[in-house]
Formats: C-alpha cells, structure tokens, sequence
C-alpha cells in the first residue's frame, strides 16, 4: 500500500514509514486515522535499532521546533528522513521556516538542496540574490523578515524581496512570533492583491513599521513595571505612617524630647499656622519628590543611567534641598520593627544628589547606587498618593484653612521649573483645598483673566498657582501613571480633592479593528475584513489609511447581523466542559461572537463562508477556551446523517491545534446524535410533494405583539401625554412622534431642555415616560418560547435601521410603528436627561428642585458619585464608610427593600458602575450637586421627595 504524505506527495514503494510516537508502521493502520502524523522514512528492511535511532533524532527535533518540522523532509540519518501523512494543513514552506530555525544555515543541506530550499520558501520569485540575501537573514537569525518575505512572494518581485529580506527589528521584539507563513501568504493575498507591487511593499514597510514601534513600546512599558520593587509597599505605608505620627507629635509639642501624651493628644486642637500649614508643606515636599523620583526612574530605564541622570540632575538637587536637613535625618531613621528605607522619597533624592556633588565617579557603581534607589519610586508614589488622599478626606480639618494659602516649597519648585507640558495651569479645573469650597479653579482664574474686558495693562498680575489648587498632585498622578505607559493621568473631581486610577485599564479596541499587535494579526484582521465585503481604498501607501478604509465600508455591519440556527442536541453543551480536559466549549450563536474570536486568533472565521454555512445550521463553530478564558482553538463541526463531526480545527493564527484538545474534541462530536427525523424515503411511483412555505417568524408573532403592545398602552396612556408634551402638542397626539423622531439629536436635546423650563411636563412624569417603552416592555412579556426561537426581534428595540426587510415590514402596522416610535424617542430623551445630569445643568437641577422624587434623586445620586468626572460643587449626603444616608426619613444603601439599591443598576447604565459606586461611597460618602439644593438643605429636599412616594 502507498503511503500518502503531506501535500500531495506519495512515499516510494520499496520505503516503509513508522510513526515517532509509538514505532508502528503506518502500513498497518488506516491514513485517516492517523491524519498529519509525524514519521521516519526508510528503507522497508531496515532494522529495528535504526528506526529507533531516527525516530528519537526527530522526537528531539519535534520537540523543540514542533511537529511542523517533521514535514520538511530532513535527513535523519542512515538514509532515513523526517515526514508528515496526509491531512495537514498549509504548505511545505511552514516546515521548511520552522526546520531552518532549528537546524540554522550550518544544517541546513540536511533539508536538501539548496535550490530546492530556495524555491519552497520563495517560488519562481528565487533568483541568486534573494537566495544570497535569505541565507545572510539565516545566519542572523532574522526569522521575521525571512518569514514575511516568504509569504509575500508571490505579491512582491526579485528586487523587493531582497529590501524586505534586509529589514531590521530592535532588539526583544518579534513582528511575527507565530502562525503559518502560508496562513500569512493567504491573508496578504486577500488585502493587498488589488494593489501594484510598488503600493504593496510600502503597505508592507509601513505595517512593519507599525508593528514593531507598538511592539517596541509594550516592552519598554514591561521592562519599566519590572525595574520597580513592588513588595515594599506595605512596608513602606506603615514606615510613612510612623514618621508622619513622629512628626506630628514635634510639631505639637515643640520638642523631639518631649514624647506626647494621650492627655495632651485629647486637648490638643490644631490650627493653621500651629500645625496644618506645615502639615501641608510636608505633604507638597513629598508629591514633588516622589514625582522626581519617578521621572527619574523613566529616564534611568529608557535612557541609561549616565544620560538619564544627566537629564534629571536639576530636578534632583532641586526637589533634594526642599526639606531640611534634620527632616531628612529623621526620615532616615529607621523605625521600629518596620522597613530600613527611609521614610520620606526625599532621602533617595538627596544621596544621588550628594553622590553627584562629591563628583565622585559614575562607574558601575553609580549604576547600581541609582538603580537600587529608584527601583522604590513607584512604591513612594503610591504611598504619598495615599498619604494625601487619607488627609484630604478625613484627616485634615478643612475650615481651619484660609481662602488662599501657599507652599515656599512649591514657589521654589515652580521657579526653578514651572510647568509641565501635559498639565497645564490653565486646564486645571479642580476646586481649591480651602475652607470656602466656592473659590474659583485655577483655569477659572486665568481664563477670567485673560476674558477681562479691562486693558492688560490695567487688570493687574496674572493670577498664579497657589498651594491650595493642588495642580502639583496632578503632576504626581502624571508621574504615577507614565510609569504604567500611559501618557496622561485621568484625575477626576472628588468630594473634597482630586483623585486618579494608578493603575488605568487599557482600553480594549473593537474587535474588527486591525490592530498592529503582530503582522499576522493585522493582516488577518484586515483580510477578515475584505472577506466580509470590505473594498480597500486605492491609491493607498499606509497601513492605516488601508484599515480605515475597510473599516468604513457598510457591508461589515451588515454581515455582522447574523444569525446562527444552532441544533439542540449540541446547543445545550454551550459552556460546559469538553469531556477529559479542562476547556470549556463556546459555541458561536452570531457573527458578533465571530468577530470576536478572529480578532484574537487571527483566522477568518467571521467570513462569509462560514457565516453562510452557520445561518443554514449546516455547520457549528466552536471555540475551546482554557481556565484562564483564552481561546486555544476554533473548530467547524459538519452535519452528516447521524450526528456531527468534526471538518476543521486550528490553532491561533491557523497553526495546528493541540493534538490532544483535537482528539477530545472528536470523541465528543463522535458522540453526538441529531434529534430531527430523517427524511423519509420516495419510492419512484410516490407522487412528488409540493414544497412547503419556510414559516416567517415576524408573521407568525405579529398578532401576538400588537395585542402585547395595546396592553401596555391601555396600562401607561400618560406616557404618550409625556413624550409629545416635549414638543409642546396640548394633547396626546401620536402624529407629534414622527416629528420628534425625524429630529436631529440637537434639536431634541433643545425640546426637552425648553419643556423643562416651561414645565409644559414635569421632570419625574418625564423621566418615568423615557423608562416605560412599549415596545420593549411587549417583547419582555411575550411567551420565552418563541422569543428566544427569533432573537432578531430585539433588534425592535435599538435606535438602529432595522436589519432585514421582514422586520420593516412587520413595524408597518399602525400599533407597532407606533409603539417603536415611542420607544426610539425615549431612548434620545433619556440620553439628553441623563446628560444633562451628569453635567450638572441648571435647566436639570431647577426641575428637580422644583419637583422632586425618589426614583430621579436616588438614581442620578449614585451616577454622580461612581462618575470620575464631576467638574462642578458637590456635597455629601452620607458620611464616608456609611450605608446609612441622612434625611428625613433616614435611608440604607445596603437595604434591598429601600429606595437606592433597586436603583443601582439602572445608574451603572450611565455612571461609573456599581463598583466604583462602593468605592466612592467609602471615600467621600454618597455625593449630589449644590444646585440641587437652591440654598435650601438636603433634608428639606429628601422630605419632599418622599411625601409624594409615600401617598
């Protein structure tokens, strides 16, 4: 019998093949079983020892560069070579790039040829020079270029393939660190065909371009979180606490030799100018060291530590003689059973200073001196961080400070420095650290400035940055955050200060956009794209441009509306675990999931093909995730008569999967059984049947939604009173809602604010009009049978066109057009309500002020203390770490049956989530704006609100 190998290839006669992992000759088995498996080929009579020697000789090989290796025909010794059976995916070049890593340019004629090895890589494209130009990237070990070259051959000429064979990386990244140089080849074909071969090879140089710089940047940001000791932290925050009590107790009673006394601690009422003033100066003398500290730490990694410190020198000496010189001897004291670092991120500042003032010599030394010093700067940031944080919000006492008070350190600072370029004066928005919380901001004091209609001359100093505008901490979030490779800290508006997330999310991008991660996943993500309908743009020479315009193109989002008819027996499987293994299964239910497992595996499985297929419920596809949520592979399970089995399974980026995951995966399938009855077999002599209609969905449920939706009308007629009093109709006249709905946003946004205004509608009937939509509530208590057998019908519901014709159709019925109406304009309104909250409008607050209720005062309370941003006064209506909020009567936040937690997740909706609701609460207690109040109390307003509640 023949054996059939990989790519078409039949195995001599009169050689044998045995397989690596058991030594069985594949004569012996049927190929099917044993598709793609690795073997030795020899001679049919060779001994036993011999096939054992090649078998381990590719063994070890397998086991460093994969079983893709085997299929490159390498020389295994004694006239035996490596081979891969039937049934593999892509092409020989995959083995022959996955054999030269391992083997390198001294090994390679164990391949073959070198012509030969030249044509599998590169084609009829294989001319003396690039072969001169692929061995040379060989011998470096460029394997990037080597690969991209290879599955560009077929787009690019001779010349240009010997440019990219020349292309360089920095050291530490790889642009292509996995997938199948032919799965690559296929998707560049996809993108870049329509293009010239000169358009080509810039696309191709700007991609690689793009890719490594963003390579290049998450390893810089890596290197720099590890250049930081992070297990100090703890330590440090109780040896700052410590130093801080020490400190304090001096400044108390005037003496280091004096130790306080309870008594004396109890009686003691601290004021300005005894203890806060230089409370504070000690706190901006920290935030402007630790934020040094940090700078330097960034300089130290990115630029060395000679040049680093070179450009930091001024900084340093400047930050370092802040404190004085016993402050910094104190510091450095080392406390009671706590970490020997000093206590205070000056001290680090002052022995580099002092090391560079001796002019001592910056050797090696030097550099682990530096390094050792700041490998703490982010632990420091983080303490001082929270330092201010704790005596802002509880410690300090606010009405003990002036309207506006100063630093001699910050003056200092500032002096010598200014400002930096990411945070300036004159976009600092945050209210000043006084007792009177109405002061202006220090944007607000320049811009008033600078709008003054009195001659510049005349209007007297610009106003200057005070202690108490707190713009040096921003500088401290700056620092903490540029740290963690983000540009700019997001510092938002809190109960009594300022404050910022140290460690920020990355935010995630959509999942069809190509992103430079790698070149394989952009070119794949890009070639998903163009198989969903994408036209590329002509006349296109960057990477970007190219994806941009992919992006725009409608027929993505269209395709994206899919549907997948799923059968039963598998469906119920979705989520559980794929018997012997730990992954759990996912099973795709619309080309949205699609787009999410290509956009990290870098496959095509969101194609139209398959989505084609899926629709049909002639194929399912799977996804197997591992415990830690990561796809390992995708798979294709195919119908036959009986059941399911399993027609494709790959890998990231289209390599072969684990060989183990595929062999479960094929067990379950095997086990499978269809539930829908075979069709039953016609003998000639039957007459034929005529074909029957497929059943519509939307017809079939139409009567039962129209008669939905008039018992949500005749249940709620004042919400239609509501949404065409906006636009000022004296009665409830539906031919109002199509004006309204064929309105711009803008203009919608000015009906409501005007109907507000002239109270033509109140703002609580308002805000229960915007959350009572008909239709949404009619398709929410229709039978969950047949729902759920048409999901599209959701698609009712969204501000969106509507996706199909037959849903177009089936909204024509004077009920339902109706009913979609007023649920399309109850979505703008509630988004113009809802900003007009958070913004803190007056047309907002003078309604709610003017008719309160529970439902708007609980719901927008908890938006706004979750919301980061909240650029106008606030008051607390709650005590930090309370549940309980006060008022008349008083309420929990942690009771179910009160008024604040069934409005929780209504609020995630348009605030900062529940989450960050608790956390804030913790901090500054449950927040609202002083223009609710209009000069009244928040008593008198909770007592309003809950007399209506309450009749």
């Amino acid at each position: 019998m023949a054996v059939r190998l990989a790519w078409g290839v039949i195995a001599d006669r009169d050689r044998g093949a045995w397989l690596v992992d058991t030594g069985e000759r594949v004569e012996d088995h049927g190929q099917e079983a044993l598709a793609g498996a690795a073997v030795v080929l020899g001679d049919k009579n060779s001994p036993a020892a011999a096939v054992l020697a090649a078998r381990e000789s590719l063994a070890e090989l397998i086991g460093t560069g994969g079983i893709t290796v085997a299929g490159a025909g390498i020389d295994l010794g004694a006239g035996f070579v490596s081979a891969r059976l039937a049934g593999t995916g892509g092409d020989r070049r995959d083995a022959v790039l996955a054999a030269l890593r391992i083997l390198g340019m001294d090994d390679a004629r164990r391949i073959g040829e070198r012509t030969a090895t030249l044509v599998a890589l590169f084609g009829v494209t294989a001319t003396k020079p690039v072969g001169a130009e692929a061995e040379r990237a060989i011998s470096e070990e460029r394997w990037a270029a080597l690969t991209l070259a290879s599955a560009a051959a077929d787009l690019l000429g001779p010349e240009q393939l010997v440019g990219v064979l020349g292309w360089e990386i920095p050291e530490g990244i790889d642009p292509i660190p996995t997938g199948a140089p032919s799965a690559l080849a296929l998707n560049l074909r996809r993108v870049l065909e329509s293009y010239s071969r000169p358009r080509r090879l810039d696309l191709l140089a700007d991609l690689w371009e793009q890719v490594c710089a963003r390579q290049l940047a998450v390893r810089t940001r890596q290197l720099l979180l590890d250049s930081q000791d992070l297990t100090v932290e703890d330590e440090l925050h109780r040896r700052y606490r410590q130093h801080v009590e020490t400190e304090s107790a001096i400044v108390v009673t005037g003496t280091r030799k004096q130790e306080l006394s309870l008594l004396d601690a109890m009686h003691y009422v601290p004021d300005w100018n005894g203890f806060w003033r230089q409370r504070l100066e000690w706190m901006i003398q920290d935030a402007i060291a630790a934020t040094v500290l940090l700078r330097t730490a960034v300089a130290v990694q990115e630029l060395g530590v000679i040049d680093g410190i070179a450009l930091m020198r001024d900084q340093i000496g400047t930050a370092a003689s802040l404190p004085t010189k016993g402050e910094i001897v104190r510091a450095r004291r080392k406390g009671l059973g706590i970490s020997d670092l000093p206590a205070r991120p000056v001290c680090h500042l002052r022995e580099i200073d002092a090391w560079l003032r001796r002019h001592q010599a910056m050797d090696a030394a030097f550099e682990r001196f530096v390094r050792a010093r700041t490998a703490h700067a982010l632990a420091y940031g983080l303490v001082v961080d929270n330092a201010f944080n704790t005596l802002v919000c509880s410690r300090i006492d606010v009405a003990a400070l002036p309207e506006k008070w100063d630093s001699e350190s910050l003056r200092s600072w500032r002096y010598a420095f200014g400002t930096t370029d990411t945070r300036q004066p004159a976009d600092w928005w945050q209210i000043p650290l006084v007792r009177n919380r109405q002061v202006d901001s220090l944007a607000a004091r320049l811009a008033a400035w600078a709008d003054s209609d009195v001659p510049e001359a005349e209007r007297g100093e610009r106003p200057c940055e005070l202690g108490a505008d707190l713009l040096w901490y921003g500088d401290l979030a700056d620092a903490i955050v540029r740290m963690r490779g983000h540009a700019r800290a997001e510092v938002g508006w809190g109960y009594l200060g300022p404050h910022f997330e140290a460690n920020p999310a990355v935010p995630q991008p959509d999942p069809l956009t190509p992103r430079p991660e790698s070149i394989p996943l952009a070119v794949a993500g890009a070639a998903q794209l163009v198989s969903l309908g994408a036209i590329a743009p002509a006349r296109c020479r960057e990477w970007t441009r190219l994806c941009a315009g992919l992006m725009t193109s409608g027929s993505v989002a269209a395709a994206l509306s899919n549907e997948f008819e799923v059968a039963e027996t598998v469906l119920v499987h979705d989520g559980s675990t794929l018997p012997g293994t730990t992954a759990r299964i996912q099973i795709a239910r619309n080309a949205a999931r699609l787009a999410e497992w290509s956009d990290y595996m870098g496959n095509c499985i969101a194609g139209p093909w398959y989505q084609d297929q899926a629709v049909r419920g002639l194929s399912i596809l799977v996804a197997l995730r591992d415990e830690q949520d990561t796809i390992q592979v995708n798979a294709e399970l195919r119908a036959n008569r009986s059941g399911w089995l399993v027609s494709e399974i790959y890998g990231r980026f289209n390599s072969e999967a684990d060989p183990a995951l595929g062999r479960a995966l094929r067990r379950w399938v095997l086990g499978l059984r269809r539930t829908e009855p075979e069709p039953a077999e016609v003998t000639p002599e039957a007459p034929a049947r005529p074909r029957r209609a497929k059943p519509n969905p939307f017809l079939e449920l139409a009567p039962v939604l129209r008669e939905a939706v008039r018992v949500v009308f005749d249940a709620a007629p004042e919400t239609l009173r509501a949404l065409t009093a906006v636009a000022g109709s004296p009665e409830a006249d539906p031919k109002a809602l199509t004006a309204m709905r064929r309105s711009p946003a803008a203009r919608l946004n000015q009906l409501c604010a005007e109907a507000l205004d002239a109270d033509r509608v109140s703002l609580p009937d308002l805000w229960s009009a915007v959350n009572n939509r008909p239709l949404a509530t009619a398709l929410a208590n229709l039978d969950p049978i047949p729902a759920a057998k048409y999901p599209r019908l959701q698609t009712l519901t969204a501000d969106a066109q509507l996706p199909s014709k037959r849903l177009r159709e089936l909204v024509k019925a004077p009920e339902l057009a109706q009913a979609r109406s007023m649920d399309l304009i109850a979505l703008r309104l509630r988004k113009a309500l809802v900003e007009m909250a958070m913004a803190d409008a007056p047309t907002f607050a003078a309604a709610l002020a003017r008719r309160p209720s529970c439902d708007l005062i609980c719901t927008f309370a908890i938006a706004i203390t979750s919301s980061p941003d909240h650029s106008y006064p606030v008051t607390a209506i709650s005590d930090p770490k309370s549940t309980t909020v006060t008022g008349f009567p008083v309420t929990s936040l942690a009771d179910p049956d009160g008024p604040w937690q069934p409005r929780l997740p209504a609020a995630a909706e348009f605030g900062g989530g529940i989450e960050q609701f608790w956390e804030r609460t913790a901090e500054s207690g449950v927040l609202i704006p002083l223009s609710w109040l209009k000069g009244g109390t928040w008593q008198a307003l909770w007592a309003r609100a809950w007399a209506p509640a309450t009749r």
